[in-house]
């Protein structure tokens, strides 16, 4: 399952952008408005976010390719998703940023959690350029 955002103007340059964007406590701004919680994980580098009735969801971070893209994964092993957000240049002061999110759901799950998942992750999109 692929859930692709279109670019979103960021009121940051690259370097900014991905400073923030790495900084996991910058997601809870970023989340919908009906979350019932947030956590980051211990380690710094990832959290969890449960979203209206939808079970509790991870997110950890994978790699990432200083100022262009960052790369997060399940912290789980019963589920394989990555969630990858693109920083490119615009100018001095501002940035195209795209989310890009892909996992591998059987069937049944897929059709449950395409709709919330789009909706998640067009949120943050969304309340990127409202940053």
């Amino acid at each position: 399952m692929n859930v692709n955002t279109d670019k979103t103007r960021f009121s940051k340059n690259q370097k900014e952008a991905f400073v923030f964007l790495s900084d996991m406590e910058n997601y809870r701004q970023l989340m919908p408005d009906d979350t019932k919680s947030f956590e980051i994980h211990e380690s710094g580098n990832g959290f969890a976010v449960q979203i209206g009735s939808l079970p509790k969801v991870g997110m950890k971070l994978k790699e990432s390719t200083p100022d262009s893209q960052l790369v997060f994964e399940s912290p789980s092993p019963n589920f394989e998703y990555y969630l990858t957000i693109n920083i490119d240049p615009v100018d001095d002061s501002s940035s195209d940023v795209s989310l890009n999110f892909d996992g591998k759901f059987n069937m049944m799950i897929e059709m449950m959690a395409k709709g919330p998942l789009t909706n998640f992750i067009n949120t943050i999109a969304t309340k990127l350029g409202q940053v």
